[in-house]
């Protein structure tokens, strides 16, 4: 082996030792897992019994609030509810390739300490006690490797001290355990790296978990984590919530604590930034998350966020929502418009305004301005880190190419081109205000995508998430509907119902620019229509 195979293998090796031995699934079953197989790892949970029932109560039964309130309460301990997160965390990591710093021993010991503190003081260590709480391998951990899927970053020492969101949620009584996989750069969206591997779609393996937070998307689909945290600048958390059927939620930038988050790219852009945010399997646990941690005043700590605390928002009973349809050059497939119009049809139904939008700016256009911006770094940062690992560039790369979403054959710019580039987001944004006013909005539901996870190296560009990084307004997804071969026959290019079929079908929820707390809002009043309408619908 070269020198760099003898790290990624001993990089593999450790990570493996870090499952306790009686967690280790047997070989008939990690022979069926690979990326060409249907399987699904729901299936294979359930069928070869991985779990107790109480493992299951604990990790299928709660939302995060519940049961926070069930640990301070006395009804679980700290540490049997961390137990039975990691314990699934290890199964999801088995059967999908989630993980890349698993720290099991560490959790077990804060959860101890968690239990001991109740127990003295007879109060909470902060609105997250004893939750396990899992994070994009983006975040510092102290004493934990940060190598986001670049074989150069094998070399870097363990981090010396927390990312501030990190000291944040530990400051909360948050229970760290384990970090999760990335694509190589961060800028595709299929989670796969030449360190770590492809992680897998725990719905059907054969399919996409999305990126950059793909890791995050199927850990926390397949419940092996109550909560989850990513970074977004292109759709990195609305994409794996939309693939894997979870909720995900991007605020402004800044809102959220973004220091010392390791991403690999050049500091100092002048461009738009990533923005952190969580990924729950419920709309309101993506409020509790983010009530949370902006009432910690994590301006105090990170001079990134912004000195804007928590604001409490009323639930409107009537909402003025768009309804975007999508761009004629990225038309939608057949699932994901089945999804918009059942959804549309849903809130009318329940006495909201709803109102098609048919003047948008072209989202084409959009994404070419947004595929500018990563082209300013003439340096190519990401690039010089693949080169410096002697490694190959992922084939997902391919189509995330910012020169050729941009439609640039010479990507070397000048000062004048930054100043062109703002001139023309100025009058972007402009043209999407029109939209607001026109309809008078609180939200816009739109896709997350135009189409479900598909087969890997697939997902193709992210137009209709990254415009709202371009314009830095908030952005939800609400997992509603599945593809269904038999109600999605429609014919069109790109599209085969039998290879998405049962792929988790989703809505995007869109505000304006600070009004985080209103699009959380909105997000939870339109995911309770959506669940009522579906119940409704199942006992006709």
């Amino acid at each position: 082996m070269t020198g760099w195979e003898t790290l990624i293998a001993d990089k593999l090796k450790d990570r493996a030792s870090r499952i306790p031995p009686d967690w280790i699934l047997s070989e008939n079953i990690l022979t069926q897992i690979n990326e060409n197989t249907d399987l699904s790892a729901f299936d294979i949970l359930r069928k070869h019994r991985l779990l107790t029932k109480e493992e299951i109560r604990i990790t299928e039964s709660y939302d995060a609030q519940n049961l926070h309130r069930d640990i301070i309460e006395g009804r679980l301990t700290s540490l049997q509810v961390c137990k039975s997160f990691c314990k699934r965390a290890a199964i999801a990591q088995q059967l999908t390739n989630c993980a890349t710093e698993i720290f099991f021993a560490e959790a077990f010991e804060r959860a101890r300490f968690l239990d001991y503190y109740l127990n003295k003081y007879n109060r909470p260590f902060g609105p997250f006690h004893g939750l396990p709480i899992s994070v994009k391998d983006s975040f510092n951990v102290k004493g934990q490797a940060t190598t986001i899927g670049f074989v150069s970053f094998l070399k870097k020492p363990l981090a010396a001290e927390n990312s501030p969101l990190v000291d944040i949620l530990l400051a909360n009584g948050a229970i760290l355990y384990l970090k999760t996989n990335i694509p190589q750069t961060l800028l595709t969206l299929d989670s796969v790296n030449n360190v770590f591997g492809r992680t897998l779609n725990p719905h059907k393996l054969s399919l996409g978990a999305g990126g950059s937070s793909g890791g995050e998307g199927a850990l926390v689909a397949l419940r092996g984590s109550i909560l989850g945290v990513g970074t977004d600048i292109g759709g990195s958390i609305r994409a794996p919530s939309l693939c894997n059927g979870t909720y995900g939620f991007k605020p402004t930038a800044d809102r959220m604590p973004h220091g010392k988050v390791e991403l690999g790219d050049r500091p100092g852009t002048p461009g738009f930034v990533s923005a952190v945010g969580p990924l729950a399997n419920n709309a309101s646990d993506l409020t509790f998350f983010c009530r949370t941690v902006l009432s910690s005043e994590p301006w105090r700590l990170d001079p990134t966020a912004l000195g804007i605390g928590w604001r409490h928002v009323s639930p409107k009973k009537r909402l003025s929502i768009g309804v975007y349809m999508g761009d004629k050059d990225f038309p939608l497939s057949p699932p994901v418009k089945r999804a918009l119009k059942s959804a549309h049809a849903a809130l009318e139904a329940a006495g909201h305004a709803v109102h098609l939008v048919t003047n948008a700016p072209s989202f084409h256009d959009g994404l070419k301005l947004a595929a500018r911006y990563f082209l300013f770094d003439g340096k190519q940062t990401l690039l010089q880190h693949v080169l410096e690992g002697d490694e190959q560039p992922i084939k997902a790369l391919e189509y995330t190419s910012p020169a050729t979403l941009a439609g640039v054959q010479d990507p070397t710019f000048t000062l004048d081109d930054v100043w062109d580039a703002n001139s023309s987001l100025i009058a972007y944004r402009e043209k999407m205000a029109e939209v607001w006013r026109h309809y008078k909005l609180d939200v816009l539901m739109c896709p997350g995508h135009y189409s479900t996870a598909g087969p890997h190296d697939t997902y193709g560009p992210p137009v209709y998430t990254v415009i709202w990084n371009l314009l830095n307004f908030p952005a939800s997804i609400i997992p509603y509907l599945k593809a269904d071969k038999s109600l999605d026959s429609e014919i069109c290019d790109g599209y085969d119902a039998d290879v998405v079929h049962g792929a988790p079908t989703a809505i995007q929820i869109v505000g304006w620019k600070f009004q985080d707390e209103e699009v959380l809002m909105a997000t939870e009043v339109i995911d309770k229509i959506l669940r009522d309408h579906l119940t409704f619908k199942s006992v006709l």
